[in-house]
């Protein structure tokens, strides 16, 4: 597939909120590791809420059960791509690794793209 410089800027403009001007001074491999980042940004903000709506399914559903039929891994509940993988990721890790302020900016920012969106 061939991309258009039109294609290029609108996705500077349109995902990365550049400026026309912004985006004629970046050097190429600065746009794509920008890109690259941004797509990261999207896929963690993807995959907190599908834990979100995961864990909150788990719940609702036991209640439903005695204490000894209820489901404690929610991996067993509903299957996420991630989930043959998370052992091994480094996002995990990084975020195990927080520090108190740490997490609290991790929160915040999060709050912030879900608000502005």
């Amino acid at each position: 597939m061939t991309l258009t410089l039109g294609q290029v800027r609108g996705w500077a403009i349109s995902r990365l909120g550049l400026s026309p001007a912004e985006f004629y001074q970046m050097r190429p491999g600065e746009f794509w590791e920008a890109m690259v980042a941004w797509q990261a940004d999207k896929q963690a903000d993807r995959r907190h809420v599908a834990e979100v709506i995961r864990a909150v399914g788990v719940r609702l559903f036991n209640i439903q059960l005695r204490p000894k039929d209820r489901i404690q891994d929610v991996r067993k509940f509903l299957e996420l791509p991630w989930d043959e993988m998370e052992d091994e990721s480094a996002e995990v890790d990084r975020l195990n690794n927080l520090s108190p302020e740490e997490r609290a900016a991790e929160a915040m920012a999060f709050l912030n793209r879900i608000k502005h969106k």
